[in-house]
């Protein structure tokens, strides 16, 4: 029953970073479906090609960014600044299975984050008469691609968050490798293959440096 108490946890302790993501993602969905919330008559036409447009390609991805440096680094800093690394350390249960939960809950809730809204909008640009374009599930395929290229940036501030480097150039030296190798993989809707094999080669080294530093760290 641990991994379910941990993975708790984590999402108590990461519910109000998730919760403001949710809000902005919902809120450009509703834009995009034509539904202006903050303006005066609530509702405008929806003119963007579903999926090929800047919001998506552009707006969004930043806004899974943000979310995702902040889930990675409040998921590390947060045990530090309370003093409970400690505490999950010397459980009878290793390091690396710990880990691996709260890596898979802070992933987890990103990806929901980020890709319920989104489904529910696939679903009412895919409806007829909603939208004056055709809608293609082949254009939604950047976007998922940026989804899954989060991991980069979660798994990198997760691992500077973690580090005891004196020096915050060294310290957030992990954090310029995940945002350029996010950049490189996200800004074109080429390559598809290689670029997910790309982000998964990067998420392996992201992965082994964090359980590296797990052992050579005494967190005292």
């Amino acid at each position: 029953m641990w991994p379910i108490t941990l993975a708790y946890k984590e999402f108590r302790q990461l519910l109000p970073i998730q919760i403001v993501g949710f809000i902005l993602v919902l809120l450009t969905v509703f834009s995009m479906c034509g539904i202006n919330i903050l303006s005066i008559s609530g509702r405008s036409q929806a003119t963007e090609i579903p999926f090929y447009n800047d919001t998506t390609a552009q707006l969004l991805p930043m806004i899974g960014a943000i979310v995702a440096g902040l889930t990675g680094y409040w998921q590390t800093i947060s045990e530090s600044m309370r003093g409970t690394w400690l505490f999950l350390w010397h459980r009878p249960v290793s390091r690396v299975r710990i880990t691996a939960v709260k890596l898979i809950s802070g992933l987890g809730l990103i990806w929901l984050v980020m890709v319920l809204p989104m489904l529910i909008y696939a679903l009412w640009a895919g409806s007829s008469g909603n939208i004056a374009a055709p809608f293609l599930w082949e254009n939604t395929l950047m976007y998922w691609k940026s989804c899954f290229g989060l991991s980069m940036i979660y798994l990198s501030c997760y691992l500077s968050g973690l580090r005891r480097a004196r020096w915050y150039g060294t310290r957030l030296l992990p954090v310029l490798m995940g945002v350029s190798a996010f950049l490189l993989t996200t800004t074109t809707d080429q390559f598809l293959l290689l670029s997910l094999l790309f982000i998964i080669v990067i998420d392996v080294v992201l992965i082994a440096a964090i359980t590296t530093q797990c052992h050579l760290e005494d967190f005292s």
